[in-house]
């Protein structure tokens, strides 16, 4: 029931604005950002789902807390990154949507270094 929801809130968003591209101009990126806040607010009620699915994952599989913080915080650098570099190309700014998709895949890498560090040390051990 809740997609229903967001393509209602997506859909509606999107038709106003293209009602008010022939006139009122400045208004459409307003009403684009609104819409992608109310379902940025719906993510938002969604995450403790996921949080407590990676949770009980985490008890049946005993990983290390680290590594899920780690995967969590990815999720959380890729939703935010995708969400404001969409929005910034929606408003014609691709090339500061770029340096922020850029950033995001960054983050992303130094954040996982423990992870790879762990791999590689792993491997390591097993050759040896």
């Amino acid at each position: 029931m809740d997609m229903i929801k967001i393509a209602v809130i997506g859909v509606a968003a999107v038709l106003l604005s293209l009602q008010l591209r022939s006139g009122k101009r400045e208004y459409e990126l307003f009403i684009v950002l609104g819409a992608c806040l109310c379902i940025f607010g719906f993510v938002l009620t969604k995450l403790d789902v996921v949080i407590q699915a990676v949770n009980q994952m985490q008890s049946y599989v005993h990983l290390d807390v680290e590594y899920v913080s780690i995967l969590i915080k990815m999720i959380g650098i890729t939703y935010v990154s995708e969400f404001s570099s969409n929005l910034c190309r929606d408003a014609g700014y691709q090339a500061v949507a770029g340096q922020i998709e850029m950033f995001g895949k960054l983050s992303i890498l130094g954040i996982s270094m423990p992870v790879l560090l762990a791999l590689l040390q792993t491997v390591s051990e097993f050759l040896q």
